[in-house]
């Protein structure tokens, strides 16, 4: 029966320098129990502890120590399988023992230093079994990559020292032997359990976690000891202990749990993760913006009045919306920002949204307060280009016009952002004008000049005289009118206050025509025209 044990692990090798670790001599050695993974963070030649002790020709490069404690009689070995299948990647191995001292190693009873490209191999595995006869071999072309199995007995202990003069790879292994059959020969670890994971919530993606909390779902048995690690090289080496809380700042991070036992020194490793969880998702795009209608620069805004937009669509009976003036003190609820709060504008300010059972599940969401400046108009010029009856064109020119929006004769729209209008009637009409944040309204009079197209002068009460429409009058007696027909000759002069044109020339009746007219307005331009006089017949 095979049992296989994973070493993940990078045995790195530098011409010149040697990166020390405990896992890299005898008396930090690893000690294997149960049947649980191994991984180390040995790394370099630690001492340099073969020399002269073993009859294999080879010395520590980056090595990596284990302690075995044999629980039950057989023969036991092992297969070392590199993860690369790279003939390069060459691994050595030795053992001491049984039942010698780190200070009394003596001289090693198996060794393997054969090399996978010199001695032709198909394979870069190497360690011990039961087909094999020889104890000891190597270096170079000498040898297969195996030697034979231990003959084990119960109590004994065992020194293996796993070494890589070349290459780069981590490695794997397989123990075989009748020892292995049923269960491992191996001390049994603590009693320990998985525990739960532990989980938060912080969109920002840090939080810290009381990893202690685990410790009772761990292990309930006495006479134990229990670390925690960040990886779980450290677990085996039983370095760098996590001390106190522990802040992440992954989505998902895996501790590990070492729990030795105190008498034995086995130890087992379990695992378990850190989760941060997202916040609570809230509109990105917050803004909240004020008119200042008094123009003394500030506006008052109830931040309250944002918290719908804010939880899009979140219940907000679940949620605790306070208000902060940086996201460092959202972050630590420092500082809040009063609900009604006094603004020039132009300010970021950041809500911390946080559910009501658990307020360290949050998250922060930009506002962003804007005090818009009502319309400044001083001054504007109303061009009528053509005067006619029907459908009269006019174009507003305003300073800053792309800044504003305009309505004629209705206050709530439609509105639109061309200054020109079309189809407008004749006589005093109200210009609405608004900035494009709706901030406010104010209105301007105009005045738009129309006339009929024809004209009828037969007495019948209709149409009977021709006149300028929607002068205002105390522009009438500055506005004159002349009236030529169509070789351009002056038929009449009037005013706006006059009663209008009769269609008659020093007392007598012009014929149906064209006519054509002029129009000058006091300090506000001159217009041209023209229109057609018809005379029909009276029916008794």
């Amino acid at each position: 029966m095979v049992k296989k044990i994973l070493f993940s692990i990078f045995l790195l090798f530098s011409a010149f320098s040697f990166a020390q670790t405990e896992t890299s001599n005898c008396s930090g050695a690893i000690k294997i129990c149960g049947d649980g993974a191994i991984s180390s963070n040995a790394n370099g030649v630690g001492q340099q502890e073969l020399t002269g002790r073993n009859n294999c020709s080879s010395e520590e490069h980056n090595s990596l120590w284990l302690e075995i404690e044999i629980t039950k009689a057989g023969t036991l070995g092992f297969t070392l399988k590199p993860t690369s299948s790279d003939l390069e990647i060459d691994y050595d191995f030795f053992i001491f023992g049984p039942n010698v001292s780190c200070g009394s190693l003596g001289e090693a009873i198996r060794c393997s230093t054969t090399n996978p490209l010199a001695s032709n191999s198909t394979s870069n595995h190497t360690g011990m079994n039961d087909r094999q006869t020889d104890t000891s071999e190597g270096p170079g072309q000498n040898g297969n990559n195996f030697v034979r199995s231990l003959d084990v007995l119960p109590g004994e202990t065992y020194f293996i020292v796993i070494d890589r003069p070349i290459g780069n790879s981590p490695f794997e292994l397989e123990w075989n032997g009748t020892s292995t059959v049923g269960e491992f020969p191996f001390p049994e670890g603590p009693d320990i359990n998985k525990p739960n994971d532990l989980q938060t919530c912080n969109a920002n993606g840090v939080s810290d976690f009381d990893i202690s909390s685990t410790a009772g779902e761990i292990i309930s048995q006495n006479n134990t000891s229990l670390s925690y690690h960040e990886t779980l090289a450290d677990a085996s080496d039983n370095t760098n202990q996590i001390q106190g809380s522990y802040t992440s700042n992954s989505p998902v991070k895996t501790i590990y749990a070492r729990v030795e036992n105190d008498l034995t020194g086995c130890a087992e490793i379990t695992e378990f993760d850190l989760i941060i969880n997202d916040g609570p998702i809230l509109n990105e795009n917050n803004i909240i913006e004020q008119c200042d209608l008094d123009q003394n620069g500030l506006e008052e805004f109830v931040l309250t009045d944002q918290n719908s937009t804010i939880l899009n669509g979140l219940n907000p009976n679940d949620y605790l919306v306070e208000y902060f003036y940086s996201p460092d003190e959202a972050n630590v609820r420092q500082n809040p920002i009063p609900t009604d709060y006094s603004s020039a504008g132009n300010e970021t300010i950041y809500a911390r949204v946080s559910e009501s059972s658990n307020p360290d599940c949050f998250n922060i969401a930009e506002v962003s307060l804007i005090v818009n400046s009502p319309p400044q108009i001083e001054s504007y010029t109303v061009i009528q280009p053509q005067v006619n009856s029907n459908s009269n064109t006019i174009s507003l020119e305003i300073d800053s016009a792309s800044e504003y929006e305009y309505s004629i004769g209705n206050i709530d729209g439609p509105y639109q952002t061309s200054t020109i209008f079309n189809n407008v009637n004749s006589g005093l009409q109200t210009v609405y004008i608004r900035d494009l944040k709706g901030c406010a309204v104010i209105t301007r009079d105009i005045l738009i000049l129309g006339y009929d197209n024809f004209f009828s002068p037969n007495n019948d009460g209709i149409n009977d005289l021709w006149q300028l429409k929607g002068v205002d009058p105390e522009l009438a007696s500055a506005t004159e009118i002349f009236i030529f027909d169509r070789y351009g000759k002056l038929l009449q002069k009037l005013s706006a206050n006059d009663r209008g044109w009769d269609g008659t020339y020093n007392g007598r009746e012009l014929p149906e025509d064209e006519y054509w007219f002029r129009v000058n307005i006091r300090n506000t331009g001159e217009f041209n025209g023209h229109f057609s006089l018809v005379r029909r017949i009276l029916k008794n």
